[in-house]
């Protein structure tokens, strides 16, 4: 491939609710859950369209040759699937092979490629990013509410189910520390309910499943919501959580908070000189905007003698922390 061709082509990209087959689709990003739901996509779009060969590779345990041999037209000239996993460990046959398939694309294969991550491979990456025949799809690690809730919503919209606003907020709150259990919780409830999810669904289904983190804990708290904060506690005391992470949680969005209180500035640049990002950037700021400067102030110190309290300065670190959570929340003007 010419440098000029590389500078002139450029991959697309689509998300993976939308993905369409293309001569090559790369799976770029950790997040399996994503790229598992992009790769059921194409391949369903794929088979639909009538009888289709199908192949499965591993790039890692590759034997040379089988990438062209598998790509090479059929004595019934069917279309051909090939679904390649493990990129990041690929070995160096199977580069070699890849790289010169990419040279002479066949418009009757689909080859979707999954790389997680890291550098093995970057010579293909490069090479597939220069095609206007590829498509890639972002694979990046679910991390945020909102990322989940989105989730959550083309999940069950790709099955023609509607869930309401409350109800996709319980159901990410649920299951918040697994992706995969949320995937699974958005079949059964396509399956089971249908129709429009409402946040009764949610605890019928799932009500005596309430994954609290300390994040959450500490967004209840500096909420002013003191009952809930409370009763999201005492659940994660139950569930043996540690009183530390639960403090080192408040205590991060307090200082942030504290460092952009009453500060006028961009949220990408005020990011870079406190270390956090954009988005944590623009929520803090949005909960200061709340919160009395001096009543900001009281809580940080509140927060670090709390924090002494349960890493052994105090006999019974529950109360400590629950202790904390009443003065936050109750200091909120």
């Amino acid at each position: 491939m010419t440098a000029t061709r590389a500078a002139r082509a450029r991959i697309s990209t689509a998300a993976w609710h939308e993905v369409q087959p293309a001569p090559v689709v790369l799976l770029s990003g950790p997040e399996d859950l994503i790229a598992d739901r992009a790769r059921d996509r194409v391949r369903e779009t794929v088979l639909a369209r009538g009888e289709t060969e199908t192949s499965e590779l591993d790039a890692h345990d590759y034997a040379p040759g089988s990438l062209l041999s598998v790509a090479s037209p059929s004595l019934f000239a069917q279309p051909r699937l090939i679904l390649v996993d493990r990129l990041e460990q690929m070995s160096d046959a199977f580069l070699a092979d890849a790289l010169a398939y990419l040279e002479a694309l066949d418009p009757d294969v689909t080859l979707v490629l999954r790389h997680r991550r890291g550098n093995r491979g970057r010579r293909l990456l490069t090479a597939v990013r220069a095609l206007d025949q590829a498509v890639e799809v972002s694979c990046d690690e679910l991390k945020r509410d909102d990322q989940k809730r989105d989730f959550v919503l083309h999940a069950l919209g790709s099955r023609g189910v509607r869930i309401e606003a409350d109800a996709a907020r319980s159901l990410v709150d649920a299951f918040s520390a697994d992706t995969t259990e949320l995937a699974a919780a958005c079949r059964q409830l396509a399956d089971d309910v249908g129709g429009t999810i409402t946040r009764a669904d949610i605890d019928r289904y799932f009500g005596g499943r309430v994954e609290t983190t300390g994040f959450a804990i500490a967004d209840a708290a500096l909420a002013g919501r003191g009952a809930q904060a409370l009763v999201l506690l005492r659940h994660a005391r139950q569930q043996g959580m540690n009183a530390v992470p639960v403090v080192a949680a408040i205590a991060m969005k307090v200082r942030l908070m504290a460092a952009v209180c009453e500060v006028h500035e961009a949220p990408q640049r005020l990011a870079q000189r406190v270390g956090a990002a954009p988005w944590q950037v623009r929520r803090a700021q949005q909960d200061a905007a709340r919160w009395h400067p001096g009543a900001l102030a009281r809580a940080v110190r509140a927060v670090a003698a709390t924090d002494a309290a349960v890493k052994g300065g105090a006999a019974d670190a529950g109360y400590a922390l629950e202790r904390l959570v009443r003065v936050l929340a109750a200091r909120r003007p």
